[in-house]
Order: structure tokens, then C-alpha cells, then sequence
């Protein structure tokens, strides 16, 4: 729903009061006797020609505070289980209607039409249903008055109808989802009704949306009428029957023995649950039981030759709905960088985090041993999960608590003619479980929260409490205050405490976030004795939303060297502070060539709890959007010399070279049958890093109910200081004995995703994907810091060493001074094709029959030449796996 476009645009994050704007417009609703409404698309009941009618339409875009070109009247009845909402959309060109086939919630470029409910009437939450000509249906949670969460699904109904005058929606919205306080006389709600005409780019609202104006919920209209509102009894129960087929290839070791836990063929029938309960009229239970997520996408091949964790994307229904009451941990600022994410739901069933259980006497057979085969789970089961969300008087409420299982993996070994020796299993993922809550009250102008997440494990299992700690929380304050204006003073403070073995604690104070090891840093340290790490994070921000053109925000922040919420969140780094400030310019009016534009100027200074300066960078970024409906958009960014105290991961910090970075992208009208979409960006810094991405797609709509995309995209890099390996080496005085090895590498990575998605009617979908994708490094010119502080790291060679490259591909390498030699081999390509296809028919409203097949393939070799072809090529013969997944659920409610 492009309503969410359009919040974005008006840089609109403003907390609204609890009271109307003045000159927003009200409409009645009448009520109805059961039955008086035939849910057909045409508006001709008596009903509908008596009901008052909301007109007067005002555009966003093109021309902000224009009348809309076309006339849109929408009507509101009701009765005891449900409202209805009838729109009349008039065109005085009815060929030029644009209703593209899609799958629910599908962001196509089409007329539609929409209606929102404040039925909080807090001036900051909103349910809305959406529909265009040709019946796809659209549905959007509203939350914070601008943010909107797509993954909600309600059911409900509605039906459309062209004619000579233009087309008509009527919809039917069971009062059962939406949420509402009771109550035996009249109470008023909030209401808004929006429209999109494709064809002249106009975005339209019955309560006028302006870009000079911040807010969209609180900017609604009043909707009065509605006496006798019971609670509805309000319980949904969607039990679901899967069964998956998996055929994987076969895993036996050359010449070796047959693994024992291959199955050409591995059959597993599933069956559980989700329900939605109301406690209340305003809080909801939601539970699922042995959750199946066989229909989620798999998440893209990447290579990570950095630090830092890869952030992955919430796929799973469950996890992704609720984002309303579940947002926590940010300010208002337009600009966050390297702040700990509070909860990150991935955590939840992740893949299990030990994965040597194969006792080291097994795997070290001292000749015996051929071959040691492992069977483990990729991801860890949850038993089950539920969510408690909603209102109680000003408060909002979400109460989130998973269980997982504990997983085992199992092995078998065998000596080198093929016998058995030994075989076991080991806990790879221990019993755990996982809370959160949080609660925002609305106290005027201000807003006032607060948020809790812990993690438990079962450390029982002896291998497990030098892993990981026992027990993490986090405890979050937050607060947003609507000053004069259009400014917002918005602020967040968090603390952490992870308790656990000394083990777990060391390995905590070691890890990549933190590095306390770092033997140049005077204010950090390994301490061994420790059984518990504790910390701060905190921002603070003022921000300058809506206005006629100006917009901006400054904010400073922290984050303390202890601080940890990787159990249950996603943190990049700890040990760092920042200030930053951006200027935003907007142009809404169109003006010959163009229908907007706008420009931001933006700069960052940070550095670490040491007082070095870490990060440096002026930036400034501009869009256009052109008259004909093509978009531009450039930025360019100059980072300063700074320290850089994560390269060596670890080890002494380095000097960090100053750069600059270029991108540019631009998108054809995404109205035509054929639009176009290219992004070139590159850059590099005094030392002589080069790197560059360019990505072309492509869109084609070769029918109403038939879209294929192709996107294909090449990146090359020229690194200067790669980082290879780090090992302690008592020779490295330099270096406070700890060798941190680099190289010169040359990076190309290739990939092209290619979508197809065809819509037979709009509840009965096949969407198809595939997504070849081939990396490759060359390390050449190996080389070792030897003093803090370093900008440029002198070669092996220049310090008196070796470097011989072996048959194999590996490296051995003779340090200059006098250290033991070692072996690398870090030249890679790693290929991986990734394809699924998913038949969606949703049989019934809420009731859906998924049918998935899902293939990856994947190679790997030591070697760093680029041979696209070549590669593309054998990925035909790498191994194959398929999965076959047939999942029915069946709504109750």
C-alpha cells in the first residue's frame, strides 16, 4: 500500500497528541439490520444511496492541497459483527483504469482505493484495507502514526465492480479485527480514505495529507454514529497439516564407507498451530504451536569476509507481525549508525551455535580413523511460542515468550578400511527460552516506554556453560516529547547484564564487538575472573519533521564496551560514541521538468572509549522525481584518516585512510509495461583501495496478471589490506606478540535474482525465483602490521620473510622475524544457486494450500581466478538438494 511511501516521503515521524487537528473533516455512519448489505461490488442498496457520503478529495501528489482530477465518495454502515465501507470511484476515462493482477499485499503499480480506522481513536494507530479494480487485496498496520507494518493480515472481505462512470469497493471488516473499547453509547472513531489513479500519479485523501503538515494517523478524520459497539467474541484458530519431502545428494567420502544418515529420499509429516484469542476487546492473544515455516524464502548466499555478523531478514509470519508493539530501542534521529538492535527475532531458532560435538579423540584417530560423519540440525525447533498485544487505557502492551528445544547431533567414525570405531551424539543447542516486553503510554504530548528482553539456557550439559553464558537481559527506557512546532525531542537509554562461566564471560569480553584483547587500548582488558558483563547503550535526539521544505535532526550516542545484546538482539560493535547531524531539503510542488526533488547534507564524527577517533564523513544525497515519472538519486560521502581499532581484529589498532565513495541510481516509469532500474557506485582512498558495483533490471509486464523481473548485478574490489588471519606469536614484538596477517586481494562477485510472478485470480498465485550467484578472491602481496598505529603494512618480503605458493594453492610463509612459518590459503570461489517456486490459493478468507519446491546447489574450490562461465557452468553438477513441501491451514474463527 503506497500510503507507507507516501509517510516516508514527508519525513513524517512526529508524535501526534491525542487531540483532532483543527479543519479535519467528519463523516456518520449508519447503522444497518443483519443482511441489508449483499457484499456484490455495486453500491445499489438503499442502504448505501441514504448513508452520508465523504467527498472532496485532496491530493498529496502530484500537486500537494489540489483537488483530486477525479470525484471519490465513500460511505460507512455497520451493524453488529461488522462494518462495511461502499467507495465510488468516478474516472471520466475508464480504459486508462489500471487493475494489475497480484498477490495480496503485492506492491504493483495500479489504481486502488482504501479506507484506514483510528479505531483506537489514539491519533496513532490505524487498521487499513485497500483493494484496486481488479480485487487484490491490500492490509497495513499502522503504528507511531507514520510507520506501517505489511505483514499484518486481518480477514475480511470485499468486492469490486467496473462500470461507465469509473469503479466501485465495498467492503466488509469484521469488528472482530479491529480493535475497539466497547461501549453502549455513541464513541467516535478516526477514519481516512485514500486514492491512487495510476495513470496521472495522483495520491489522494478525503483528511488532507500535506508534506508541510507532519503526521498520518493524527491527521484522520472523525467518523461519528457508531452506538451499541459490543466486544465481538474474538478467537481464531488455524491448525495446519504439512508434509516435506526432502532429496538431498549424497554425502559418502571418496572411496569411503556409506554414510550412515543419508537418505536419498527423507519424508517428514508435520502438523500444529496458531491461534489468536481476545482476552479483551483491546488485548489479543496470539500462540503458535510447532510453527512451520517451510513457505519463508531462504535467505540469499553471501561471502563475509569481514567482521561482522551478516544481518538477515525476518521472513517468518509469526515473528514479523507485531512490529507495532515490538519496536523499541530507536529515537526519532534520521540518521543511526551502529546501534545495538535490541531484538532481533532471528535469534529465535537459529541454527545451533556448537558445532564441534564430535569429541576431539574421535576426529584425531591417530591414523585409524578414514572418515567421521555428522548428522546435526540446521535450525534449532520451537516447541512453541506466544504474544500477548494491545491496549490497557493509555498504555500499549506486547509480551513476546518463545521455548526452543534442545538439539543433538549425532556421529559416526570409521577407520581407513571402512570399519565402524565409534559412534555418539552431542547437545549442539541447549533448552532455551526467550522473553520480551514492552509498554508505551501516551501522556499528552509525550510518549513514554519501556522494554525488557531475557534469555535463559539449560547449561546442564557439561560442554555448555564455557560457550555461552547462562542468562542475558536488556532493560530499556525510552521517550518522545512533542515540542512547539515541528520538533521532537526523543531519547533512549539501555542496560545489559549476561552472567555465566568465567569461559563464557572471556569469550564474551573476546568477541568481535567488543575486543577487549586489543593490546593498545588503555582502557580495556581481559579479565579472566569474571562471571558476569554489564553495559550501556543510550541515545538522545531532536528532530524537525514536516514544514514546508526544511527538515533535519541531530542526535549524539553511545555504547558501552560491556554492553551485550547479541543473545536476543543484533550489535555490531560496542566501545563507540557518535554525534551526527543531517539537513534535509524538500521541493513537493511541481514545476516544469519536475514533480519533486530534495537534497540532504549530512556529517558524522565517533570514536571509541580510548578518546581515538574512529569515524569521520561530510555527505550530501539528492532525488528527483521527473515529470515523466522517472526517479533519480545520487549521494557521495568523504570519510577523513581515522583509527581504525577493529582491523586487526584484536590486534593493534591501524590508521583507517581516507576515502571517498560515489553512487548513483535511477528508475524508469514503473507504470509502463517495461521499467528499468540501474545502480553504478564505487570509490576508494589514499592507500589505493578500489571497488566498484554496478546492478541493471529489468521489470516486464507482458500481461495484467504476469510480472518477470531480472535483476543481475557485478562488484570488483582492489583491497589493499585484506584481512587473512591472526594468531598469538611470541616473535611479533612489534606487535605485542600477536601476528595479524593481510593481502592485497581482488574481489569480483557476480549474482542475478530473476522473478516471476503470475496471478491467476487474486487469490491463487504461483510466484517462481532464482538467484545464481558466484564470489571469488585472489590474495596476492601478503603482508603484517609491526607497530600501532600503521597506515600502510609492509609485505613479508620487505620484512625479510618468505612467501611460497604451494601446488594445492595454499601459502606458506616465513615471517622476517624469526617466527614459526605458517600456512594460508585463502583464495576462494564459492558458487551457490538458490531457486524456489510457491503455489499460494487462498480457498477461503484465511484459509491457505501452499505448495513449495525449493533447490540449492552450492561449490566450493581454492582457487581466486575469475571464470564466470566456467563457474555458472558447474553449477549444473554441484551437489543438489530439493525440497517438496505441501502445507494446507484452515482458519476457524
Amino acid at each position: 500500500m503506497h500510503v507507507r511511501a507516501a509517510a516516508a516521503a514527508l519525513l513524517l515521524t512526529a508524535a501526534a497528541s491525542a487531540q483532532a487537528p483543527s479543519g479535519t473533516p467528519s463523516l456518520t455512519a449508519v447503522a444497518v439490520d443483519a443482511g441489508a448489505v449483499s457484499l456484490d461490488g455495486h453500491l445499489d442498496e438503499a442502504a448505501w444511496v441514504a448513508a452520508p457520503a465523504a467527498a472532496g478529495f485532496v491530493q498529496l501528489e502530484p500537486t500537494p492541497g489540489a483537488a483530486a482530477s477525479q470525484g471519490t465518495e465513500a460511505r460507512v454502515l455497520y451493524d453488529g459483527t461488522a462494518v462495511y465501507v461502499g467507495m465510488r470511484m468516478h474516472d471520466t476515462d475508464t480504459r486508462a483504469i489500471a487493475a494489475p493482477l497480484g498477490r495480496r499485499d503485492a506492491d504493483l503499480s495500479t489504481d486502488q482505493a482504501f479506507v484506514g480506522f483510528d479505531s483506537y481513536h489514539d491519533r496513532r494507530t490505524a487498521f487499513l484495507f485497500g483493494v484496486n479494480p481488479a480485487g487484490v487485496k491490500i492490509d497495513q498496520l499502522q503504528y507511531d502514526d507514520t510507520n506501517g507494518d505489511d505483514s499484518w493480515d486481518a480477514v475480511w472481505d470485499v468486492a469490486v465492480s467496473r462500470d461507465s462512470a469509473g469503479w466501485t469497493a465495498e467492503f466488509r471488516i469484521p469488528l472482530s479485527q479491529l480493535r475497539y473499547s466497547p461501549a453502549a453509547g455513541e464513541q467516535t472513531w478516526g477514519v481516512q480514505f485514500g486514492r491512487e489513479i495510476q495513470r496521472t500519479g495522483e495520491e489522494v485523501f478525503w483528511a488532507p495529507i500535506l508534506p508541510t503538515v507532519d503526521g498520518f494517523v493524527s491527521r484522520f478524520g472523525s467518523l461519528g454514529g457508531l452506538s451499541g459497539l459490543g466486544a465481538p467474541r474474538r478467537l481464531e484458530v488455524v491448525p495446519y497439516v504439512a508434509g516435506q519431502v526432502v532429496r538431498a545428494p549424497d554425502t559418502r567420502a571418496e572411496n569411503g564407507p556409506a554414510d550412515p544418515y543419508y537418505a536419498s529420499t527423507d519424508a517428514a509429516p508435520r502438523v500444529g498451530l496458531d491461534l489468536k484469542y481476545g482476552l479483551s476487546s483491546n488485548l489479543t492473544l496470539t500462540a503458535t504451536v510447532n510453527p512451520d515455516f517451510g513457505q519463508v524464502e531462504a535467505d540469499p548466499a553471501q561471502v563475509n569476509l569481514g567482521g561482522f555478523e551478516l544481518f538477515l531478514q525476518e521472513r517468518r509470519p509469526f515473528f514479523v507481525e507485531g512490529a507495532d508493539i515490538f519496536s523499541f530501542g530507536r529515537t526519532r534521529s534520521f540518521f543511526n549508525n551502529n546501534r545495538p538492535q535490541l531484538l532481533y527475532t532471528r535469534r529465535i531458532g537459529r541454527s545451533p551455535q556448537r558445532q564441534g560435538f564430535v569429541p576431539g579423540e574421535v576426529t584425531d584417530g591417530a591414523g585409524e580413523q578414514g572418515v567421521v560423519y555428522t548428522d546435526a540440525p540446521q535450525q534449532t525447533t520451537i516447541l512453541g511460542a506466544a504474544k500477548v498485544s494491545g491496549r490497557v487505557g493509555r498504555v500499549s502492551l506486547g509480551i513476546l515468550s518463545a521455548v526452543t528445544a534442545p538439539e543433538y547431533g549425532r556421529y559416526s567414525a570409521f577407520d581407513g578400511t571402512g570399519n565402524p570405531v565409534t559412534d555418539g551424539r552431542g547437545l549442539v543447542e541447549p533448552l532455551s527460552s526467550y522473553s520480551v516486553v514492552r509498554a508505551r503510554a501516551t501522556l499528552g504530548r509525550t510518549l513514554l516506554g519501556a522494554a525488557g528482553t531475557l534469555v535463559v539456557r539449560d547449561l546442564s550439559d557439561p560442554a555448555f556453560p564455557s560457550l555461552m553464558p547462562g542468562q542475558a537481559s536488556v532493560l530499556e527506557v525510552d521517550v518522545e516529547h512533542r515540542l512547539p512546532g515541528q520538533w521532537i525531542a526523543s531519547g533512549v537509554l539501555a542496560g545489559s547484564l549476561v552472567t555465566g562461566s568465567t569461559d563464557a564471560i572471556v569469550g564474551l569480553q573476546r568477541a568481535f564487538p567488543r575486543l577487549y584483547q586489543r593490546p593498545d587500548a588503555g582502557h580495556l582488558g581481559v579479565d579472566t575472573t569474571r562471571t558476569a558483563l554489564a553495559g550501556l547503550t543510550g541515545e538522545f535526539a531532536v528532530t524537525k519533521a514536516g514544514g514546508t521544505h526544511w527538515a533535519g535532526s541531530a542526535s549524539a550516542a553511545f555504547t558501552s564496551p560491556g554492553f551485550d545484546s547479541n543473545s536476543l538482539g543484533f550489535q555490531s560493535r560496542a566501545d563507540y560514541g557518535y554525534v551526527n547531524g543531517i539537513v534535509t531539503y524538500n521541493q513537493n510542488t511541481p514545476r516544469g521538468w519536475y514533480r519533486s526533488w530534495n537534497l540532504n547534507t549530512y556529517a558524522l564524527a565517533g570514536g571509541n572509549f580510548d578518546g581515538d577517533l574512529t569515524s569521520a564523513f561530510v555527505g550530501t544525497e539528492g532525488g528527483v522525481g521527473f515529470s515523466n515519472f522517472w526517479r533519480a538519486y545520487a549521494n557521495g560521502n568523504i570519510g577523513f584518516r581515522t583509527v581504525d581499532d577493529r582491523l586487526t581484529r584484536g590486534g593493534v589498532a591501524a590508521l583507517d585512510p581516507a576515502g571517498v565513495d560515489l553512487n548513483l541510481n535511477m528508475s524508469t516509469d514503473d507504470r509502463r509495461p517495461v521499467s528499468l532500474f540501474g545502480y553504478i557506485g564505487g570509490g576508494g582512498n589514499e592507500i589505493g583501495t578500489r571497488y566498484g558495483n554496478t546492478e541493471i533490471g529489468a521489470t516486464i509486464r507482458p500481461a495484467a496478471n504476469v510480472e518477470v523481473g531480472l535483476y543481475p548485478g557485478i562488484g570488483a574490489s582492489s583491497i589493499v589490506r585484506q584481512f587473512v588471519t591472526a594468531f598469538a606469536d611470541p616473535a611479533a614484538t612489534g606487535t605485542f606478540g600477536r601476528r595479524s596477517v593481510f593481502a592485497e586481494a581482488d574481489q569480483t562477485e557476480f549474482s542475478m535474482t530473476a522473478r516471476v510472478d503470475w496471478t491467476f485470480t487474486p487469490t491463487l498465485s504461483l510466484q517462481l525465483f532464482a538467484r545464481p550467484f558466484v564470489s571469488r578472491g585472489r590474495y596476492t602481496a601478503f603482508k603484517e602490521p609491526t607497530a600501532p598505529g600503521q597506515l600502510l603494512f609492509p609485505t613479508i618480503e620487505e620484512a625479510g620473510g618468505t612467501v611460497t605458493r604451494l601446488d594445492d594453492g595454499a601459502v606458506r610463509i616465513v615471517p622476517g622475524d624469526g617466527g614459526e612459518a605458517y600456512t594460508v590459503q585463502p583464495d576462494f570461489t564459492v558458487r551457490a544457486l538458490q531457486g524456489n517456486a510457491v503455489l499460494r490459493w487462498e480457498y477461503r478468507p484465511g484459509s491457505t494450500l501452499f505448495f513449495v519446491w525449493q533447490q540449492q546447489r552450492s561449490g566450493f574450490e581454492p582457487d581466486g581466478a575469475f571464470r564466470l562461465g566456467r563457474n555458472l557452468g558447474r553449477l549444473a553438477t554441484d551437489p543438489l538438494e530439493n525440497v517438496f513441501l505441501l502445507k494446507l491451514t484452515y482458519w476457524l474463527g
